[in-house]
């Protein structure tokens, strides 16, 4: 995400323009959750944003910034944004296509032979936790496993929430420590450090989070699984009454996982998307033709209509049972647009605040305050949850913290992999708790649940920033660089060129 500000615009930007760009918006996106609650993802929050947007664009403009100069930024901003949008585009017709195969069907009927309600969360945190330090890729995971784990929940009587959470939250790990993670190479790159250095420094921030997450979510499993009243023989046969059940149906999971690893994120998806309307062509004749039976076609037909609807508009059972049909039902392109209407707003916001100085002119103070060196870390971590909020991509704060504070860190000649975990392990970590940040959007967009809903028991991503303040304090300050030693050749060169983000199309 091209956000980078000029030293010009750095220079103009006043703080009375700044604090009223940055005051509008908060108090906008705040009024609106006041208002609706977690369901204000659902239009209100963009709704608010785009006043927001409307607001800064004015003041920026009144400040002597051109018309062009503010577009070409947005441009540029929205230009790298649209990698993850096709990609949440493909997210919203595989999941269309998963109902119509029966593959969600599939997992939540051998989740509820083979599980019990009070393992189900600590199952998905495990589960997550486990596949995305395999693939390195949390958008994958979360689709893959969070999903089909969200909708076997309310069937067994615990709370989708808690269950989004758990997915959410293992998947970060992976998108954290996996050697082919994205964001773990660019972190590395952009520091200046070896990425098994920074892996080591970081895996000891994470794992107590993770063994702090792990144990909540058993206390959860058995509170909330302790009511009995679980039948799982009626769940299986309610769901054989209209999918056909077997494990060729999860099939398209396994093909998006396969080609994860080789190929883009948007390709993957859809791979898995085409393979799954193959299946339903042989496996789910009756329910197409249920779905289709007003519509006066048949055969080839209708599941070509079956197929384009549950990918287009989304999938909709209508069984006649109210709690089966609220559990398959959803998924589709037009789903994801409240979601794309959220980044796009945010992506353009973060634009135009650095473009014109106005966030630097903000943490200008931060910056003067950091003369120690536990204190530059308390400005990273800060910098690195604000960069998260103000630009909602994970990726550009990774970039204009690593780029702000690296020579910060070699005068204070702490080691690089401080800065490197101090970075990863506060803004990147934190990014789903930010519901209009690229991962909070696209995890409660997948999920169905609202990222204000599912945060609270995402333990590991907001307790992580906790634990790199209290390391920061009484490990990573003392972690210097040895005076024989050249700060310039720890740290290296600055990278020419930066590691490709897997959401790319």
């Amino acid at each position: 995400m091209s956000t980078q500000p000029s030293p010009s615009s750095q220079a103009s930007a006043s703080l009375a323009a700044s604090l009223v760009t940055f005051g509008s918006m908060v108090a906008l996106i705040l009024g609106s959750v006041a208002l609706f609650g977690s369901s204000a993802e659902d239009g209100a929050l963009q709704v608010a944003m785009t006043f927001g947007l409307a607001i800064a664009m004015v003041i920026a403009a009144a400040t002597g910034r051109s018309a062009e100069e503010l577009s070409g930024a947005i441009r540029s901003s929205i230009d790298s944004a649209l990698g993850t949008i096709f990609v949440l585009l493909a997210v919203g017709a595989l999941i269309g296509s998963l109902f119509l195969s029966g593959t969600i069907a599939t997992v939540v009927y051998y989740g509820a032979e083979f599980g019990t309600p009070q393992i189900l969360y600590i199952l998905v945190f495990v589960l997550a936790s486990g596949l995305s330090l395999a693939i390195g890729s949390s958008f994958t995971t979360i689709a893959a496993v969070g999903l089909p784990f969200v909708a076997l929940a309310p069937a067994m009587g615990v709370s989708p929430e808690a269950t989004a959470g758990a997915a959410v939250a293992g998947a970060l790990l992976g998108d954290s420590l996996s050697r082919i993670s994205d964001t773990l190479l660019l972190t590395a790159s952009v520091v200046g450090v070896e990425p098994p250095a920074h892996r080591r420094a970081l895996g000891k921030v994470l794992v107590p989070g993770w063994v702090l997450s792990a144990v909540v979510f058993v206390i959860l499993g058995f509170r909330d699984g302790a009511s009995g009243g679980f039948d799982s023989s009626s769940v299986q046969q309610t769901i054989e009454s209209q999918f056909w059940v077997s494990p060729i149906a999860l099939l398209p999971l396994v093909v998006v996982l396969v080609l994860s690893a080789r190929t883009t994120g948007f390709l993957s998806l859809m791979a898995g998307s085409a393979s799954a309307i193959v299946l339903a062509a042989f496996t789910q004749g009756d329910l197409i033709a249920d779905l289709t039976s007003g519509e006066g076609v048949d055969g080839f037909a209708a599941w070509a209509s079956a197929s384009l609807t549950a990918m287009g508009e989304g999938f909709s059972l209508d069984s006649g049972t109210d709690a089966l049909d609220a559990t398959f039902s959803g998924g589709g392109v037009t789903s994801m647009l409240p979601t794309v209407w959220l980044i796009l707003v945010a992506a353009a916001f973060g634009a135009l605040v650095t473009r014109t100085g106005m966030l630097d002119r903000l943490l200008a103070p931060l910056f003067r305050w950091a003369v120690g060196r536990f204190q530059l870390i308390v400005a990273t971590a800060v910098t690195s949850v604000g960069m998260n909020a103000a630009l909602a991509d994970p990726y550009a704060s990774v970039i204009l913290s690593g780029s702000t504070f690296r020579d910060r860190f070699k005068k204070a000649r702490l080691e690089p992999y401080v800065l490197s975990t101090t970075i990863a392990g506060s803004g990147t970590i934190a990014s789903p708790l930010i519901p209009w940040n690229v991962m909070g959007a696209f995890s409660a967009g997948t999920l169905g649940v609202a990222t204000l809903s599912f945060a609270p028991y995402a333990v590991l991503l907001w307790s992580t920033p906790l634990i790199v303040l209290i390391m920061g304090y009484a490990v990573f300050s003392r972690r210097e660089i040895p005076d024989a030693e050249s700060t310039e050749a720890v740290y290296g060169k600055e990278p020419s060129a930066l590691p490709e983000r897997r959401t790319s199309v």
